[in-house]
């Protein structure tokens, strides 16, 4: 028997992107799965409400009973993965795309999703997959002791070790002490030499660390290892790897796994992101009063329309309906501000469907969940990359 080749994720988004139907029956969905999500399964509340907007939106198309009753199956397919905790991932979104007419049932662990959302078109809406792994990108996680060090690849998809490195060291045990006229080794001397052995350890694992940043885009490193090792391995860091330090944890290079290693590395980036936020939130706050930001759904989505959206910020939990406008594209909030532009179009899930424009046009997006945060904004705002004419 041959053994059937597991597609890559770059190969799986080439097959979903050439997939196409006559009716709007290839379901896309994403799930929040962050830790406050899954407290008293937050998710699948999220989950069931995008699902009710969908099926109010479908009403309105005239789909005939077979392909309501596709997608209606494959609506109960993805509401039924995601009520079973235990086989969930240990990831903080999901990606799922269905089709009943076509076979098609993917699901994608990613490392993190904007906004739980579920929507049926005649293709599969693979923006933000292609954004998290653009976004990702890789990071580079040591774990050492004082003999050996473990390095491992982490991406969006996945986490890959990579060939290690081992330093000599003194064997364990009592030092000699100094006897008379006696040749032997002092207690001062011993440490010392522990103390030199650990720090040329320490430079070749960061010599290796910097060999590996090298060879392609690195977007953070995590250190990590038993005691005090990962801060001794941090003072040997040069000015570039200093800056792309995302944190430190305790790990034992003997038992770590791969996935107990891209946990960590999850973790310790959704930190750092979490005080980025801050600094973007102080930036919202300052830029309004210069004409650099916007604050609000209706300025921000007239900003979204005319690209000067740089990032978008949208808080967690915001959600609500509002309209497309048929001839420009543009959304809206309101019927009367299509005038001249076609006829409104209902939108079942505003939040989402911004965060879908935003990414088409290569927005970064930024969905706030600290409540000090994202306490400024008022449902939705946008940092500009030019100022416009009101």
């Amino acid at each position: 028997m041959t053994a059937t080749a597991v597609p890559t994720w770059s190969e799986l988004l080439d097959r979903l992107a050439e997939l196409r139907v006559e009716g709007p029956e290839i379901v896309s969905c994403y799930i929040r799965l962050e830790p406050h999500d899954r407290i008293r399964r937050r998710y699948l509340l999220a989950l069931k409400t995008a699902v009710r907007r969908l099926e109010q939106t479908l009403d309105g198309l005239g789909l005939d009973r077979e392909e309501r009753l596709r997608i209606q199956r494959d609506l109960e397919r993805i509401l039924e993965l995601a009520g079973d905790t235990a086989g969930l991932p240990h990831t903080p979104g999901l990606a799922v795309f269905a089709c009943s007419a076509l076979g098609l049932f993917e699901v994608i662990p990613l490392p993190r999703v904007h906004h739980t959302r579920v929507s049926a078109d005649r293709v599969a809406h693979t923006r933000e997959v292609v954004s998290a792994a653009e976004e990702f990108g890789r990071l580079l996680v040591a774990v050492a002791d004082r003999v050996r060090a473990r390095f491992f690849e982490v991406s969006a998809f996945g986490c890959e070790e990579l060939p290690g490195e081992v330093s000599e060291a003194t064997r364990g045990g009592k030092f000699h002490s100094d006897r008379a006229d006696s040749p032997g080794t002092g207690e001062r001397t011993f440490h010392h030499r522990i103390r030199k052995e650990l720090h040329r350890h320490c430079a070749a694992v960061v010599s290796r660390l910097q060999d590996l940043a090298g060879s392609r885009p690195l977007r953070g490193l995590v250190l990590a290892g038993p005691g005090t090792m990962p801060r001794e391995l941090a003072r040997f860091l040069p000015g570039r790897l200093q800056d792309q330090l995302l944190g430190i944890a305790r790990l034992n290079p003997t038992e770590v796994t791969p996935a107990r290693v891209r946990t960590e590395a999850l973790r310790l980036r959704v930190e750092h992101e979490r005080a980025k936020e801050r600094a973007l939130v102080a930036e919202l706050e300052s830029g309004i009063a210069t004409g650099w930001a916007v604050n609000g759904a209706r300025e921000t989505l007239r900003a979204l329309s005319r690209g000067q959206v740089r990032t978008l910020l949208v808080r967690a939990d915001v959600s609500g309906w509002g309209f497309r406008c048929e001839a420009s594209g543009r959304l809206v909030l309101s019927r009367a501000e299509c005038r001249n532009e076609g006829r409104p179009i209902p939108v079942a899930d505003l939040v989402s469907e911004a965060i879908e424009e935003a990414l088409r046009q290569h927005v970064a997006v930024v969905v706030l969940d600290d409540p000090e945060a994202r306490a400024p904004v008022d449902g939705v705002a946008a940092v500009l990359r030019f100022r416009g004419r009101g």
